[in-house]
């Protein structure tokens, strides 16, 4: 049966070790203390460790929040966060001020700048017609070493095999040989589509964007999986003419994401949460969840029973800005996963036959609600894995969690406040000047001395000021808008530069190179990023984690025709971040792929250019059936020589395409060094020749392509066009020497 909280589903044991109900009891409090100390290890050393803080500040910098407006944004326990608050109460306080003229306006780049980043990476490492992984066949050393040694002999001749004591003719064990490698291939490909059924049917694909979201924001992001979950299938069949619903239910593994806030590794697990003895996740439940799991497999519905009679208890972690559920009706509940003493596991009711009587730690899950063990169950996989893959944005030494964009661009995003905020205090304040009055002189008649239009005041009769204006002075304030602005300016070109994401590549209007060659290394610089985004996306998701699901697949697996030995190969940084990078030239390739003097294949050639373009070439290419008839008819017709003609000019035109390529190349040489280069007139003069020469060149390139593709059309003219009818009256011959004129 499944757990409705949608943990592990283990087997319910057959038979219940012998042990009497107390000291199974008495067991499961002694593992409650024990694990409770696990737990408080755990959860102090993640709040020592200073990352929560680090949560709570790039948070507010991604919906840009800072001290300054948090109260009118509203902020204050408004979201689901575990830390320590400012004050006992366990709320903000409010920072009182009394400057007027203060700007609390926080114009907020961090969240745009993590938004795209995020986006860039899931679209490249998620694309909707690929998958960032393939399983590959295990290479079988044994067989490899006699393909090598008979490929290339006679298949008449005999080889003595090791172990057999007829010889075995050369061609028999070729056979053999490529039938096992096909048979490896084919179930690779079987195990690989049932994988990818179950991520697409559990939207793996959601999940996993979720998780980048999640790295590009704070650094972390978590998912978990597989986890076996029971599932209802709904069906309409039609029986003696009555349409009747058909409900089935299957196991099948799903990928759940998981709050970074609510992970809690071994403190000595180091970057590797895998390296640790333990790992715990705190979720809640409400009071109707915690009574349905009675009666549930592997759950101790005496445990539960207790645990619904005191109520909630008091979280085990310090609820800073967490918003009260009503009457606090929610149940905290932990998840621990690690190896526990056999006996622990038997008193919780778990059937340890399975592991021989040398394993005295078995791997296992347990559940635990107000400090009451309610459920054990074993690990659902042999091996023991912890199913959870953290992705880091940038790696943190010694630590599982990472540090994302916010937590980058946080000079940047401070310096262009601080200055923003200057600006606009500044203009309030140049805007209206300040006075200076001599009270013994002037008096205002509504008896304040605020400034406004229309003010009147009043002039002492004895006052010996000849001229009343002597009496009130204006005092302007210096306007700093221009130098506060280009500081506002450098601040957004620090973020572009300790992100290394450009503004123009995150699709954003920026300054647009001048050269083809400034924007290649624009795109270059920033592909570094990515590589190794998608390399850490490869080592630390989809390698732990399909593996996961490979052995998932053949432990719990029942078409034995998908069971092999396979390996995962982790495609995103080897193929889906060059693919993108190569997005611009693959129209190029395309192009030449239609030249059968390079061996391309331009079906593929167009499938991978649809893909770069984010295209499903499927849409528009031919079905199997259509493209298989097409070739049979073409097959059919001789060959017609206008399509040799054609491909003789398609490689003369791509040589002629080349020249003008590298002519624009050096051209775009020839401009970056005019504008990075201080360069003294005659070195402009020099450079201004050669660009002649070289406009002149490309003139000449120009001319001699259009020439040979005239030439071309000429001569495809002559060869489709029949020559024309002899004429019915031939033209007299040449005359004679001397007769020219005469005849």
């Amino acid at each position: 049966e499944p757990d409705m909280t949608g943990q592990e589903v283990a087997p319910e044991a057959d038979d219940k070790p012998e042990m009497s109900e107390d000291e199974r009891l008495q067991r499961l409090d002694a593992l409650a203390t024990s694990l409770a100390a696990k737990r408080r290890d755990a959860i102090n050393y993640r709040a020592q460790s200073g990352i929560e803080q680090v949560w709570l500040e790039d948070e507010d910098a991604f919906d840009g929040i800072d001290d300054a407006n948090r109260a009118q944004e509203g902020a204050s326990g408004q979201r689901h966060r575990y830390t320590k608050a400012e004050t006992s109460s366990g709320t903000y306080t409010k920072t009182v001020t009394d400057n007027d003229n203060a700007c609390i306006l926080l114009p907020n780049i961090t969240g745009p700048y993590v938004e795209s980043a995020a986006a860039a990476i899931a679209d490249m490492l998620l694309p909707l017609d690929d998958w960032p992984f393939a399983l590959d066949t295990t290479p079988i050393p044994e067989l490899a070493g006699v393909m090598e040694k008979v490929k290339e002999l006679p298949d008449q001749q005999g080889v003595m095999m090791p172990g057999m004591q007829q010889p075995m003719a050369a061609g028999e064990i070729k056979a053999k040989g490529e039938a096992e490698i096909e048979r490896a291939k084919k179930c690779a490909e079987k195990a690989e589509t049932r994988i990818k059924d179950w991520l697409t049917e559990c939207q793996w694909h959601g999940k996993s964007r979720r998780q980048i979201d999640d790295a590009a924001r704070v650094g972390t992001g978590i998912v978990k999986g597989p986890i076996p979950q029971r599932k209802k299938h709904y069906r309409w069949s039609d029986v003696d003419g009555v349409q009747q619903l058909e409900i089935h239910e299957e196991t099948k593994p799903v990928t759940e994401n998981v709050d970074y806030w609510n992970l809690f590794p071994d403190p000595a697990c180091g970057e590797n949460i895998h390296n640790g003895s333990f790992i715990w996740e705190r979720a809640e439940i409400t009071k109707k969840t915690l009574q349905d799991l009675r009666g549930g497999s592997g759950y101790i519905d005496r445990q539960i029973e207790l645990c619904l009679q005191e109520g909630p208890m008091k979280s085990e972690i310090n609820v800073g800005t967490k918003v009260a559920a009503g009457d606090n009706s929610l149940y905290e509940v932990w998840y621990f996963h690690g190896a526990l003493e056999r006996e622990d596991v038997e008193a919780a009711g778990c059937d340890c036959r399975g592991y021989e009587e040398k394993y005295i730690s078995i791997p296992a899950v347990i559940t635990i609600v107000n400090g009451r063990p309610i459920r054990a169950a074993l690990n659902h996989l042999d091996k023991g894995s912890f199913p959870y893959d953290i992705l880091t944005w940038r790696r943190r030494p010694s630590m599982p969690w990472g540090q994302g964009i916010a937590r980058q661009i946080r000079p940047a995003q401070r310096a262009l406040t601080a200055c923003f905020r200057a600006m606009m205090e500044n203009a309030g304040l140049s805007a209206k000047p300040m006075l200076a009055v001599l009270r013994k002189y002037l008096s205002p008649v509504d008896g304040t001395w605020n400034l406004y239009g229309g003010k009147v005041f009043e002039v002492d009769p004895t006052a010996d000021v000849s001229d009343i204006k002597a009496a009130i002075t204006a005092i302007p304030i210096e306007s700093r808008q221009v130098e506060l602005l280009r500081i506002i300016q450098f601040a957004k070109e620090l973020a572009e530069d300790i992100t290394n994401n450009p503004l123009l590549l995150q699709g954003q209007m920026g300054k647009t190179p001048d050269t083809v060659g400034v924007a290649n290394i624009l795109n270059n610089n920033a592909s570094v990023t990515k590589r190794r985004i998608a390399r850490q996306f490869d080592d630390q998701v989809i390698e732990p984690g399909i593996t996961r699901y490979y052995d998932y697949l053949m432990q719990y697996g029942e078409d034995e025709e998908e069971k092999g030995l396979f390996v995962v190969d982790a495609r995103g940084s080897s193929v889906l971040v060059e693919r993108d990078i190569q997005n611009q030239g693959m129209l190029k390739l395309l192009e030449a792929s239609g030249n059968p003097n390079y061996g391309a294949d331009p079906r593929k050639a167009f499938a991978e250019a649809c893909r770069a373009m984010k295209i499903d070439p499927k849409q528009l290419q031919y079905s199997d059936d259509e493209w298989k008839k097409i070739q049979d008819n073409a097959a059919k017709q001789p060959a017609d020589p206008s399509v040799q003609v054609a491909q003789i000019n398609a490689g003369k035109a791509l040589q002629l395409e080349e020249m003008r390529l590298g002519f624009e190349a050096q051209q775009a040489d020839l401009d970056r060094q005019l504008a990075s280069a201080e360069l003294s007139s005659e070195e402009r003069r020099d450079l201004e020749k050669q660009k002649v020469l070289l406009a002149s060149l490309s003139l000449k390139l120009r001319v001699t392509q259009d020439m040979a593709m005239a030439d071309h059309r000429m001569d495809l003219y002559k060869h489709n066009t029949p020559p024309p009818a002899t004429p019915p009256i031939e033209p007299p011959g040449r005359a004679q020497p001397g007769k020219s004129f005469a005849q």
